[in-house]
């Protein structure tokens, strides 16, 4: 009998379970493919603040965001350089593994290859039913965190909430020419109300990618073809796609059982990252689970706490976000352009555009922006 299982491994269900385990909690972590980290669709930016708050691995970075240009729809630009480094791009298969030996060196119990097919909840304990591609095991625990990402079939199963809707990300690695620093493209025909991204890692090769509401790939391709043509050394670059949460689940737990990460919808409405998001809510869920299980309390009363502290810190980010997405929608790529043509022009502007930016929060940003466009700045 373990007092918790995670299901999933990737950063967010490993660092639950080193978290778990750490305060004295005896864990099993389950995970679906053999090896962690493969074939993941990420560009794998992380702030600083992530790795400075919750001691992730170093050896994992690749390459560091110093500066950023953003492009309009005509390729007028606005250069960012703030004083100090904004994030880490990691290579994602180490730093899963990493992670993973976090887990592993604080006791917890790894499961590789196992598919978890039911999860059944008892009065006193929960049973995990998982495949391990011959048959069939049986782990007790006296709760299940559930951290299987963008996988719903296990929330479904058990009445949990699942976001009400999804964005699509499209990214290709390449290697690239002349690209020194991280470039972000806006406007409709980029992707309505979202954005395409050009990221340098190591030796020339850089994460390109796109983020939109329909199609990601098909933009993704076109976007390469006319702002990277002739940049590109690869002919036909591989495009991979992925469906990312967008807005928070309605209900996280159940007794016995919480959701983490995006598995909950924890993730940034704006740019759809979720490292950080699901590390601060894993944090979390391990303090409001301390609590629960000193009282002896693991019902969904007992775990009601964590629904509140994770929406409480995450709520209005995520509101603003959507808000400023379907706002963006709305804006032809001329209003775009002057909107770059109307900060470019006003150094008091730019000021405080830098003084709003932060990698992990946007509500700053977000309401300097609705405040220039409700005064008709932007039009």
């Amino acid at each position: 009998m373990y007092d918790a299982i995670v299901v999933g491994a990737g950063p967010i269900g490993s660092y639950t379970a080193y978290q778990l385990a750490e305060v004295g909690f005896e864990v099993a972590l389950l995970e679906e493919d053999k090896e962690v980290g493969r074939n993941v669709i990420c560009t794998g930016v992380i702030g600083t603040e992530a790795f400075e708050r919750f001691d992730l691995p170093r050896k994992s970075i690749v390459s560091e965001i110093k500066s950023i240009v953003f492009f309009s729809p005509s390729l007028l630009s606005i250069n960012y350089t703030p004083s100090e480094t904004l994030a880490y791009v990691v290579d994602r298969h180490l730093f899963d593994k990493e992670l993973l030996q976090y887990a592993q060196g604080k006791g917890v119990d790894v499961h590789l290859g196992k598919q978890v097919h039911r999860i059944n909840i008892s009065r006193d304990f929960v049973e995990v039913e998982s495949w391990n591609g011959t048959s069939f095991e049986t782990l007790r625990a006296r709760l299940v965190v559930l951290a299987t990402g963008i996988n719903y079939r296990l929330q479904r199963s058990l009445g949990l909430g699942v976001p009400a809707s999804f964005l699509k990300g499209a990214q290709a690695e390449v290697e690239v020419k002349n690209l020194r620093r991280t470039e972000i493209y806006v406007g409709r025909q980029i992707s309505p109300g979202s954005f395409a991204w050009a990221v340098p890692l190591r030796k020339k090769r850089a994460r390109i990618g796109v983020l939109a509401e329909d199609k990601g790939a098909p933009r993704l391709k076109k976007f390469m073809g006319e702002r990277f043509a002739g940049r590109i050394k690869e002919e036909n670059p591989v495009v991979y796609q992925k469906r990312i949460a967008y807005g928070p689940v309605r209900k996280s737990i159940k007794d016995r059982v919480l959701a983490v990460g995006e598995a909950a919808g924890q993730v940034k409405t704006t740019t759809g990252g979720g490292i950080f998001y699901g590390l601060l809510c894993s944090e979390a869920a391990v303090h409001v689970l301390q609590k629960a299980f000193s009282k002896g309390d693991l019902s969904q009363r007992g775990l009601l706490q964590y629904e509140r502290l994770w929406k409480a810190k995450l709520g209005k980010e995520l509101k603003m976000g959507q808000w400023a997405r379907k706002i963006a929608r709305r804006l032809s790529d001329k209003q775009i352009d002057n909107i770059f043509k109307f900060v470019e022009k006003r150094a008091s502007i730019k000021e405080m555009l830098e003084e709003k930016v932060k990698f992990d929060y946007h509500v700053g940003l977000i309401s300097l922006g609705l405040k220039l466009l409700r005064l008709g700045k932007g039009k």
